[in-house]
């Protein structure tokens, strides 16, 4: 009797790598995406999380767009070569190499680790997979030490039947963590370039 838990837990295991590669798939068939979120920042020295509205776009190959708050607080634009990272309440700009750890963390999403099944492998090692209410949960650990110095886990919900990403966690190197949960994406649609090309005029540049 003591082999059917472990038979069934490797079925389930197998049904949830299923899932993940059909969401992975779908990846390559995105050309871009707009979707609205809420983040949630848990922080050791803090008894309740922190909780912000936002909204992440993205359009391949190098487009990418991180905007917390509304109206903008933070700030995190990519060309492709150059994360810009805009602090609006000191009205500064910092500029970092998109493949710097620090910009991984605004550009994951948007990277060759999520566009597909390849990238995925190369950059995860799958840890853990659940399901909880249908939702299939994963808990990733990077395989780049740069990255991993910066976000030791990644965490990923996904729908299996819209075959999308509904909820993306990361545990950073001091122990908060960045829960963020999308709704209502708009997948294949026209984005303007400006919405990539943040304005700097009045700003520190770094």
């Amino acid at each position: 009797m003591r082999f059917i838990p472990i038979f069934l837990a490797l079925v389930s295991f197998a049904h949830a790598d299923a899932v993940l590669d059909a969401w992975l798939d779908r990846q390559a068939t995105i050309t871009s995406l707009d979707t609205s979120f809420t983040q949630e920042r848990k922080l050791p020295s803090l008894k309740e999380p922190v909780v912000t509205t936002g909204r992440f776009s993205f359009a391949k190959p190098n487009k990418m767009r991180w905007q917390l708050g509304e109206p903008t607080q933070t700030l995190a634009v990519s060309d492709g070569t150059t994360l810009t990272l805009v602090e609006e309440s000191e009205k500064s700009a910092r500029q970092i190499a998109t493949d710097s750890p620090q910009a991984a963390r605004f550009s994951m999403l948007s990277g060759k680790a999520f566009q597909d099944k390849a990238g995925f492998y190369d950059a995860f090692e799958i840890i853990e997979s659940r399901v909880t209410s249908g939702i299939h949960q994963y808990t990733l650990k990077p395989k780049d030490r740069r990255f991993r110095s910066q976000v030791p886990w990644v965490f990923i919900d996904i729908d299996p039947d819209k075959k999308e990403l509904r909820v993306l966690e990361m545990e950073l190197q001091d122990k908060s963590r960045v829960r963020t949960l999308f709704t209502n994406p708009k997948i294949n649609g026209n984005l303007p370039d400006s919405l990539f090309k943040p304005d700097l005029t009045g700003y520190t540049v770094k």
